[in-house]
């Protein structure tokens, strides 16, 4: 669809207060002032008008320079002050009669809606109606705004080939899509699950590189060896359990051995207890008899005790009743050791005879193997079953990995099977290949005759890759100047229309301020000589010193701005508020 015509109305009034109609071919949008003014009088906010009606989210763009991050306040307030809307008319045909015709209006205040035919929209509803209107699009993949961004660059800055990466976060697979609808490389529905694919892969390889850092894991050959060393270790230490004793014959008198042993070993403590107390109790006696038969220097002692008794003359013993005294509790302590040693012998005595019983009765379960063989067993037995557990969780590792594996080969395989090349994307010979071929025989010779450069667009089947890119059929890198930019997308608009792919038939430019002479010249001419409009924001002494007629300039210009023209408060309008004139300009610039 082409642009018929685009109106700035005051919605409180009624009022038309700017309407310019559009052409097939070159269409200027003219700054008259010199450069030390332009950008001041509002050739680029109306290619932000056509932005905002191709459903641009950002409506203060109008107003607000996002690099500086100010506001026209003047303008702001009109817009908001006059609720001021913006309408566009798309037409099939320009030429009568046009065809399909679609109305678009957009409210540029806060809160403002959006129309199509009339119809209020939301937004979203708005994007994906023209998404149907503009490209055939009914499933909103991709989605309009994606796809517009390619037909309408505003503010583009730098001369680099970025201009092919126009959307803002998006990844690989979001611009194959794109970029596999414009060249009708494959269907939309299909790269979308390919976008899908590819994030599930990308959340697969995340999950197995989590897996093995919790696990400690290199790769699975890593554990395959590891097991293989496992069930290595496992049979040998097998054979030396085989070698003690017949497993079978232990395994079935196991819990009867388990049992004895237990028995035996609590009385071989308890009787280690006894000896313990028994080596106490004698030496305790050796202490009480060395006491008591140990010599008192009687004469120090009885002069100690005679000064004491000359300080505390209520004392009523004598030396020797204190000798007495101290003999008779040696005797007594002497006489409980002995009893206790008594009691312990005959506890040992006991003790001894039960574990000799225990022995005595159970002989035939002891015999199949002695004490020190059955601890060297079980030491084994535990260890065969670490080794188990350990051959248990390697396996279970691997199979883990496996999955991972299979679920990586799997996806990489459906990834492949949606792009190009693959099963579902081949038609014969390399459908991409053909589509890139038909690009370039119109992009190379464009961007040849504009800046002698013989650039190709190149396209990577591969999807971890940019889809495409720029080469130079000399093998050089080619130059990316802003004039490549109009070379592209004039070479596309001639492509589409030989594949019949539908897009829109414009083109919506700020990107030739930085072109001039020679090379502007030959892409208005260019541009003139196809099925499409080339709408473009310029300096007028851009086209002065390019040689551009003034016949040809008021031929093309389809609205011409200045400090006494501004987009907003034009001379044009039509049907003025004031009749009489006297609308006063306003105080700003834009």
């Amino acid at each position: 669809m082409f642009i018929k015509s685009l109106r700035i109305c005051n919605t409180v009034t009624g009022a038309i207060m700017r309407e310019t109609s559009f052409h097939k071919g070159v269409n200027l949008i003219v700054d008259t002032e010199s450069s030390s003014r332009h950008n001041k009088v509002g050739k680029t906010t109306f290619l932000k008008l056509i932005d905002v009606l191709m459903g641009a989210k950002n409506k203060k763009g109008i107003y607000k320079d996002h690099e500086t991050n100010t506001e026209t306040t003047a303008l702001r307030d009109l817009i908001n002050e006059k609720r001021i809307a913006v309408k566009m008319t798309l037409v099939e045909n320009l030429e009568s009669p046009h065809g399909k015709t679609v109305e678009l209006k957009v409210d540029l205040f806060p809160k403002g809606h959006y129309y199509i035919n009339n119809e209020r929209l939301t937004i979203t509803e708005y994007q994906k109606k023209l998404n149907n209107f503009l490209f055939g699009i009914s499933n909103n993949t991709p989605t309009f705004r994606q796809l517009i961004n390619s037909f309408v660059r505003i503010s583009l800055r730098g001369d680099n080939s970025t201009f092919l990466r126009n959307l803002t976060r998006a990844d690989f697979a979001t611009y194959r899509c794109v970029y596999n609808f414009l060249f009708n490389i494959s269907d939309p529905l299909l790269d979308k699950k390919l976008s899908q694919l590819n994030t599930e892969l990308n959340h697969a390889r995340e999950s197995l590189r989590e897996y093995k850092r919790v696990n400690t894991i290199d790769d699975i050959e890593q554990q395959r060896q590891i097991l293989s060393a496992l069930k290595s270790e496992y049979a040998r230490t097998k054979v030396q359990t085989d070698n003690i004793l017949n497993p079978n014959e232990y395994q079935n008198n196991k819990d009867k051995i388990a049992s004895v042993r237990t028995e035996y070993t609590k009385l071989t403590d308890q009787l280690s207890e006894v000896n313990y107390r028994i080596e106490q109790i004698q030496s305790a006696l050796k202490d009480a008899q060395t006491e008591k038969n140990r010599q008192a220097d009687l004469n120090l002692s009885r002069r100690f005790f005679d000064e004491v008794c000359s300080k505390i003359p209520d004392i009523n013993k004598t030396f020797e009743d204190m000798v007495r005294f101290n003999n008779k509790l040696c005797d007594n302590k002497i006489s409980y050791f002995n009893d206790i040693k008594t009691n312990l012998s005959k506890e040992k005595t006991l003790i001894e005879a039960k574990r000799q019983t225990l022995l005595t009765k159970n002989k035939r379960y002891l015999s199949l193997i002695d004490k020190e063989n059955i601890d060297e067993y079980e030491q084994l037995s535990d260890n065969l079953m670490q080794l188990r557990q350990r051959i248990g969780k390697c396996e279970e590792i691997i199979d883990t990995l496996v999955r991972y594996e299979n679920n990586l080969t799997s996806l990489q395989e459906n990834i492949e099977s949606y792009s190009t090349g693959g099963s579902e994307r081949k038609n014969g010979n390399e459908i991409y290949q053909i589509r890139m071929d038909s690009f370039n025989k119109y992009f190379t010779p464009l961007a040849q005759k504009i800046n002698e450069e013989n650039p190709i667009l190149v396209y990577s089947p591969d999807t971890h890759k940019f889809p495409v890119s720029f080469s130079a059929l000399s093998g050089s890198s080619t130059g990316t100047r802003k004039s490549l930019i109009a070379a592209y997308d004039l070479a596309y608009q001639q492509f589409a229309l030989a594949n019949q792919i539908q897009s829109p038939h414009f083109i919506v430019h700020d990107v030739v301020e930085n072109v001039e002479g020679d090379d502007l010249r030959t892409i208005i001419n260019i541009a003139n000589g196809i099925d499409a409009q080339y709408i473009v924001a310029v300096l007028k002494e851009k086209l002065d010193s390019s040689h551009i007629s003034k016949a040809e300039q008021e031929k093309l210009t389809i609205l011409q701005l200045s400090e006494d023209d501004k987009l907003f408060e034009g001379k044009t309008v039509n049907d003025r508020e004031n009749s009489k004139g006297n609308i006063l300009p306003l105080p700003f610039e834009f």
